[in-house]
């Protein structure tokens, strides 16, 4: 990469906008989502918003799949001088369960914003914690109080990862279990400003594709 001459622009702007289209969590029709950006040390959110919620809607006869709509706009700007800590959009989907309890957690998610300019749909496939032992799940399930991450932004991170284990009867210590369940659909145009300017190579804009993102698996197809 090559350095920026003396009184070349010295940062980069990414701009996304776009929408939270809708979530399918099979068993539950209705549901909100949270959204919040997460980025790295050396990004700032220039105009936008950073966070948001949803409206809670419900799915209908109009949606073959059983997907609950919501169609929320999201919009920001974000600069920085290094790619490193690329926006990342988190979210967190909440619903009733199955004895009609509100406001329960039911699936985690993040995605980082595409790198290449134009549209792209995104399915972002999300994950729950779940209780560390057999008690645990059967006393969450009857009290109505699951697990919950206490910072939201987590699922960005990769802190505590390693200490993560999918199996409660695994060898190895861990500090909690997950399970997949659920997906969120979104629609992300993005548009990057001044990046080749410092050196970097930017993709030429994309048609309208599919990025499917498993959080787990850490796969795109």
């Amino acid at each position: 990469m090559a350095a920026p001459s003396a009184g070349q622009q010295r940062y980069f702007n990414v701009m996304a906008t776009g929408q939270i289209e809708s979530g399918r969590f099979e068993g539950n029709s209705s549901l909100y989502c949270r959204y919040v950006f997460s980025c790295g040390e050396d990004w700032s959110v220039m105009c936008g918003v950073e966070e948001g919620i949803t409206q809670m809607a419900s799915s209908s006869g109009s949606t073959a799949n059983g997907s609950v709509v919501w169609n929320f706009p999201i919009d920001a700007t974000f600069r920085s001088t290094c790619p490193h800590g690329w926006p990342q959009l988190v979210l967190s989907v909440y619903g009733e369960d199955y004895f009609g309890r509100p406001d329960m957690i039911l699936g985690y998610g993040a995605v980082h914003l595409p790198l290449t300019p134009g549209r792209h749909r995104v399915t972002v496939r999300t994950f729950r914690p779940l209780a560390s032992s057999l008690l645990g799940r059967l006393q969450s399930w009857l009290n109505g109080m699951r697990p919950e991450f206490i910072e939201s932004l987590f699922p960005a991170k990769g802190e505590g990862r390693e200490a993560t284990s999918p199996c409660i009867c695994s060898p190895r210590p861990a500090l909690f279990s997950t399970t997949s369940f659920g997906s969120v659909s979104l629609v992300l145009d993005v548009a990057i400003q001044g990046m080749e300017q410092l050196g970097y190579a930017v993709p030429p804009p994309r048609a309208e594709g599919v990025r499917l993102i498993d959080p787990l698996a850490a796969t795109i197809s």
